[in-house]
This record gives structure tokens, C-alpha cells and sequence, in this order.
């Protein structure tokens, strides 16, 4: 297989979301600039597992996932905050666009809780977790 075919085969597993295929691809091609480029952008959208899965007693085939909560409340208008980070470009957009925003960058929701005020939605992504940090809570 050619370096170029060898691209264009990544190409397509990072637009099925294969990203640990298209790493083990890119990572063969160590002279091309065009791969190690894709491979820094690969890190940013879907960090590499910090843990072997073999260290933690996973199965090679166990994909890790990053979670995000989406928090929607509705208060003079609809408000959006993401990970505890307000959204204020969002204001008063229907939940469809703030799900279709999050869904460019390649998250999928998987959960809802909702109360009279505040609507929760958790989604994820292929790739390694996130950072976990406190954030404020909405004011009371």
C-alpha cells in the first residue's frame, strides 16, 4: 500500500470515528508530515488511553469513552452550559441545535435527567476521559 492510499484509508476511519484504527495506520507513516499532523489533531479530538488496557485488567477490545453533560435551564429564556462552561451564544436556541453543535464535534447523547428547571443530557465520544474538575453549581 502507497503512503497516499495509506491516508486515505485513515481519512475515512477517522470519519467513521475509528480513531484507534487510524492512529495504528498513521503512526506506520513516521516520515510523512501530512500524517503527523493528523496524528496532533487525532490527540486533541480523542486523547490516546493514558492506561494499557492491560494494566487495568480491561479487554484489548474495551473502547474508553469521554462524557460531557450538557445542562439546559430554563430561567427568563434557555440557558446552556457545558461541563459547568456557560454557552451564552446558545441563548434561547432550541435543545435540537445546541445537540446538533455538540454533535459536529463528535459527541452522542446517551442519557437525559430533568427536572422542572434544569435538564441534564449526557453524551459521549471515543477517546480517553477528560479531565474531571469541580464546577460552580447553578445559582440558587
Amino acid at each position: 500500500m502507497t503512503m497516499r492510499s495509506e491516508l486515505v484509508l485513515a481519512k475515512e476511519l477517522i470519519d467513521d470515528k475509528d480513531y484507534d484504527k487510524a492512529r495504528m495506520l498513521l503512526e506506520r507513516l513516521h516520515d510523512d508530515p501530512t500524517a503527523q499532523k493528523w496524528l496532533e489533531k487525532l490527540d486533541e479530538i480523542a486523547p490516546r488511553h493514558s492506561i494499557e488496557a492491560s494494566d487495568n485488567g480491561l479487554d484489548d477490545d474495551v473502547q474508553p469513552w469521554q462524557y460531557i453533560g450538557l445542562e439546559s435551564k430554563k430561567s427568563y429564556g434557555i440557558q446552556y452550559r457545558v461541563n459547568g462552561e456557560a454557552r451564552p451564544d446558545w441563548k434561547d436556541q432550541p435543545i435540537y441545535y445546541a445537540l446538533n453543535e455538540l454533535g459536529k464535534e463528535g459527541w452522542e447523547l446517551v442519557a437525559t435527567e430533568g427536572s422542572n428547571e434544569i435538564t441534564t443530557y449526557i453524551l459521549k465520544r471515543p477517546g480517553a476521559a477528560l479531565h474531571n474538575e469541580k464546577v460552580a453549581v447553578w445559582d440558587q
